[in-house]
């Protein structure tokens, strides 16, 4: 019996979180039929895709609807992928190409400009068009050296739990709508995170959550953390483990650093998942008292519609470029002329020669500015058509910050 690719019925939800767990290598994920009833009311089963070997579930796919922010501050419709999953039993199949092949499909005719998603793999997303184009660093700072030349203002405070929900949505809205790469979070999310929604995942135990506001008495942002406690001969070797510091402010940003460099008992504070171009090393006299352990890549990005995606975005600077694009999967592929500026672009169909020609991928890589077309032309992604393509290509696509996306899905 072939095996069919379609999307799942209610019924069959905790069948497909079963099958979700063991790709995974989930040891205790929680009861199927439990976590099924928590997500019920915040999947649509409409994006969750199945492979099915008879009755048997041996692959899974979901996407839901989100917005990315781009240069510019401009939020652009994106279908962000996650739960993609094949059983050991079933590899090599096609099956995963098969199920992306429908979602990125149902993206298109849905009028998605983008796809997003976070690669566990990376050689996987390649095949499909994706490229990575917002990477995170892992950072570690000796508090015992971590001196700050600027303190930030305003004051911090412990709160509970429910403080941070109901503070905490806004104030990362403020953040995501001037951080390129950033993606809304629902309320499903924050429940979940917060450990209010046990969706076979708890925060660490012992999290704290510290609250910060400027001298109005405003909040500015916040910090989750938990410690991990270690003494050698009675010398603390404790480690505050940063989960999440957000800041609408320099001021909160600072002062919330500091905050977690000052805890008594701790040598060392480390952070997942945070920008690369990160402030903190140049609020310090000593900017060695901070080390980045680790940069890897984190937001993929899938061209779907560039006429749409490339007019969604803003340019630092006023320019004209035709962009020969080449897409196996045949969604991108054509010829577009890109007007850009500050104010705003024009994007569309042409049939003039090109300036520069490039794979969808190159076209995923610069959407966010996180990298020179000049060194994915290097690479042999892209190659200029005309003189001085990829240089006029690459004054359009240069930002001023950094890519960074703080959200996991």
């Amino acid at each position: 019996m072939p095996i069919e690719i379609r999307t799942i019925a209610d019924s069959e939800l905790p069948q497909w979180m079963a099958a979700l767990q063991v790709p995974f290598l989930v040891a205790d994920g929680g009861d199927p039929e439990q976590q099924a009833a928590i997500r019920r009311p915040h999947y649509d089963l409409s994006r969750c895709r199945a492979a099915f070997d008879g009755d048997v579930i041996c692959g899974t796919f979901r996407s839901f609807g989100t917005e990315l922010t781009v240069p510019g501050g401009a939020l652009v419709p994106a279908s962000a992928v996650t739960a993609v999953t094949v059983l050991p039993t079933h590899r090599r199949r096609g099956l995963l190409r098969r199920m992306m092949a429908a979602d990125l499909q149902a993206s298109v005719e849905r009028g998605d400009p983008v796809s997003i998603l976070i690669a566990s793999e990376y050689p996987i997303y390649g095949r499909f068009g994706f490229a990575r184009a917002a990477d995170h660093v892992r950072l570690s700072v000796d508090t015992r050296a971590a001196r700050f030349t600027r303190g930030g203002g305003g004051t911090v405070e412990l709160v509970d739990r429910d403080v941070l929900r109901r503070l905490g949505p806004s104030l990362y809205e403020r953040v995501r709508l001037a951080q390129v790469g950033s993606i809304g979070r629902t309320a499903f999310f924050w429940d979940t995170a917060l450990g209010i929604v046990d969706a076979g995942w708890t925060p660490p135990k012992g999290t704290r959550y510290v609250l910060h506001r400027d001298d109005r008495g405003e909040p500015q942002g916040y910090l989750r953390y938990h410690v991990e406690e270690k003494w050698d001969d009675r010398v603390s070797q404790t480690t505050l483990v940063v989960d999440e510091l957000l800041a609408c402010t320099d001021d909160a940003y600072a002062r919330l650093w500091r905050y977690a460099c000052e805890v008594d008992w701790v040598a060392m504070v480390k952070a997942e998942d945070r920008s690369t171009d990160e402030v903190l090393p140049w609020l310090l006299e000593d900017a060695r008292a901070v080390r980045q352990h680790h940069r890897s890549d984190f937001l993929f990005v899938r061209v779907l519609d560039p006429a749409a995606a490339l007019a969604g975005r803003r340019y630092l600077s006023p320019g004209r470029v035709v962009l020969d694009v080449r897409d196996d999967g045949g969604h991108a592929a054509g010829r577009f002329a890109l007007e850009a500026g500050p104010d705003g672009a024009a994007c569309a169909r042409t049939g003039e020669d090109p300036d520069v020609t490039l794979d969808v991928r190159a076209l995923g890589a610069v959407y966010l500015g996180g990298v020179s077309l000049r060194t994915l032309a290097s690479a042999g992604w892209a190659e200029e058509s005309a003189p001085g393509g990829v240089h006029r290509a690459d004054a359009l696509f240069a930002w001023d910050a950094a890519p960074w996306c703080s959200t996991w899905f």
